[in-house]
């Protein structure tokens, strides 16, 4: 996603179709969904039974509500076919049962399922791979798989290892939720779990998050000029497991979808030919069909379509168009055409549309006809859809990043009431937020959205899921006590720096000091001593006046960002009243306080990874440099900061406590 400071980086990882790995002789070589073909040094001509979306063996065919499932199966060569191959599949209950008698599984025949073509297929000569059979799966029968087997002519001879395929088959029932604004959640999953965002939910139960988008496979094109589905290892294992993370959240009512993202190739939502958009378009059937997933959210972002990158193809039957100034919007919008022609809306597979500049959504008067909403992914800012007039009811004008990786270390992006109050009072249908991380505690900022769009609040289980794991560990607050006695404070990565004396663009490495933290006078409020012990003065003020914090019941520690500091020096050379605020530094060699954000707050809480982290809260933008500064308030009610600029002192966004 653009607008965030970094690019992703996706590994260069292939999907390979599972199942079991065999050493013994050439013909059971396991094929990839690549261009590589382990086979192709071997003579003789082996083929395999393959499923589509690079699902392994075992992959579930889910009948949701009542309807039917397909699943999708092809045939693969070791090489091309020297004369056309005729291939013929069939639902082979006797496989089945050699299969549980080899893997010790104990799968039963699913009553009634078909194949389309009679099963029938021919791969045509100088060609390796089939067109795909369709395994046609009905609701409400008994068993629980289906395997698949297949014969070629030709003296193609079956893989012994590879000649089976199974999908297993499992009948869903899923609440259905409808409130008047959804919201939309995608999940880094390089980095994140998706089932963390189940666990919120309204005071009634029903679940915070209506959608949650996988982000991101890619549409890439293959060595033929085709596009295609590339999954990394992590959306992989997402997709891999789908019974244990996608299903898990369906049953709580939330939709999955998966993002498709562009890949620094030509191929793009704008970028593909007729041909193009009508394969891609298959390939996305498969994946929803065979994962069970509810939509798919199209993400223009990272493709070629640059004057001098784009290569284009002037030749007939390629995926993409000739020239940069044919990549256009209404591609965008041929592209959905082609999509709806495979997945109808009528039979509920949603699209979106993530969008953020004025040329990388697509166009026309059928666009409104052929999606289900959109999202403007300028975080923190407030836009219609640009081009043209589309309901609101299928608008997310506003979306937040719950954190933004800013070099490195997190930044909580403020939650815009104004905005939120925006969305309800015109009518819109969705809000978007991007990034929910295991790492950061959400309620204060989810109840502020819920208590404006539905006047409610929203619950936390508790429950956190790492990145690879599909049992949950329980959060534990901390208590007031916890937070008793002395710290020590670092930076956190890069975000937070230190001035030297020198030139004021000279920031050194992180610096360390520590804290005391002791009970308030108050009820459930904590002083605070010595912010910052390497800057000789304003030592001599924090280790003998502490700021004021609260402790929350959530169990976090809330630090005013106003005027934190209590006790004022009567005599000596620190006589005068202070505060300890936040100010930003500036190229003048000075602190200042910036009233933009005096008026936010310091959280310190306790993740539920574990780290111990403080956060700067602010309803204004969150840039430059800046952190707690302590000031001295003149008479005329101006400041003046007690940093000197010839010592090291901190400003930044996150400070890092540890005993």
């Amino acid at each position: 996603m653009k607008h965030i400071s970094f690019k992703l980086a996706f590994m260069a990882v292939v999907l390979a179709f599972a199942g079991t790995t065999f050493t013994a002789c050439e013909d059971d070589i396991e094929i990839t969904n690549g261009t590589t073909n382990p086979w192709e040094n071997v003579d003789d001509q082996f083929g395999a039974v393959r499923s589509a979306a690079g699902a392994k063996m075992g992959a579930t065919l889910t009948t949701k509500n009542g309807e039917s499932a397909t699943g999708h199966v092809y045939f693969e060569l070791s090489k091309v076919a020297e004369q056309d191959t005729k291939v013929t599949f069939k639902i082979d209950a006797d496989a089945l049962t050699a299969y549980n008698a080899a893997n010790g599984t104990n799968y039963t025949a699913y009553e009634g399922a078909t194949l389309s073509n009679n099963g029938e297929v021919t791969i045509p000569a100088g060609k390796r791979i089939s067109d795909y059979i369709d395994v046609n799966i009905p609701a409400g029968k008994s068993g629980n798989a289906v395997a698949i087997t297949a014969t070629a002519d030709n003296g193609v001879t079956i893989s012994s290892n590879n000649s089976t395929y199974i999908y297993q088959v499992k009948s869903v029932t899923y609440p259905q939720h409808n409130k008047a604004i959804k919201n939309l959640c995608y999940i880094e999953v390089n980095n994140e779990n998706p089932l963390n965002a189940g666990e919120y939910t309204l005071s009634n139960g029903e679940p915070f998050f209506d959608i949650v988008s996988i982000f991101a496979a890619n549409i890439n094109l293959n060595s033929d000029g085709k596009p295609y589905i590339y999954c990394n290892e992590q959306v992989t294992y997402v997709l891999h497991n789908a019974d244990k993370i996608i299903r898990p959240l369906q049953e709580k009512g939330i939709k999955v979808h998966l993002s498709i993202l562009g890949n620094h190739d030509d191929a793009g939502m704008r970028s593909l030919s007729e041909e193009g958009a009508k394969a891609f378009a298959k390939e996305l059937k498969y994946y929803v069909d065979i994962y069970g997933l509810d939509g798919i959210d199209f993400d223009d972002e990272y493709s070629s379509y640059a004057e001098g990158s784009f290569k284009g193809s002037a030749q007939s039957g390629t995926g993409v168009v000739a020239s940069t100034a044919e990549c256009t919007p209404q591609n965008y919008t041929n592209l959905l055409k082609a999509c709806r022609e495979e997945l109808p809306k009528e039979n509920g597979t949603a699209f979106g549309i993530y969008w953020y500049t004025y040329s990388d959504h697509p166009l026309g008067t059928e666009v409104e006809s052929l999606i289900d909403y959109t999202v403007f992914g300028s975080y923190g800012s407030f836009r219609e859809y640009y081009g043209q007039d589309i309901d609101n009811t299928i608008e997310a004008p506003y979306a937040i990043t719950l954190i933004a990786d800013n070099n490195g270390s997190p930044v909580v992006v403020p939650v815009s009431e104004s905005n939120l109050q925006k969305v309800k009072d015109n009518g819109y249908g969705y809000m978007a937020f991007y990034n929910l991380k295991s790492s950061k505690l959400y309620t204060s900022t989810f109840n502020q959205v819920a208590s404006i769009l539905w006047d409610d609040t929203v619950e936390w289980t508790g429950n956190t899921y790492a990145r690879t794991e599909t049992s949950p560990v329980q959060y534990s607050k901390p208590s007031y006590e916890e937070w008793l006695g002395t710290w020590t404070v670092k930076a956190s990565g890069s975000s937070l720096y230190y001035y030297e004396a020198g030139p004021w663009w000279d920031w050194t490495n992180s610096k360390e000091f520590t804290v005391t933290i002791t009970e308030g006078d108050e009820e459930n409020t904590y002083k605070v001593y010595g912010w910052e012990n390497y800057s000789s003065k304003v030592k001599a003020i924090t280790d003998q006046y502490p700021f004021i914090a609260q402790y929350n019941e959530d169990g976090t520690i809330f630090i005013d960002g106003e005027e934190a500091v209590v006790g004022t020096p009567a005599t000596g050379e620190n006589a005068g009243n202070y505060i300890l605020t936040v100010g930003t530094y500036g190229r003048g060699n000075n602190w200042s306080v910036t009233s933009t954000y005096a008026s936010g707050k310091y959280i310190l809480e306790k993740a539920p990874n574990g780290a111990v982290q403080m956060y700067y809260y602010s309803s204004s933008p969150l840039n430059g440099r800046y952190g707690f500064g302590l000031f001295k308030v003149n008479d005329d009610e101006t400041t003046t900061a007690v940093m000197d600029p010839t010592e090291a002192h901190s400003a930044g966004h996150v400070y890092t406590f540890s005993r």
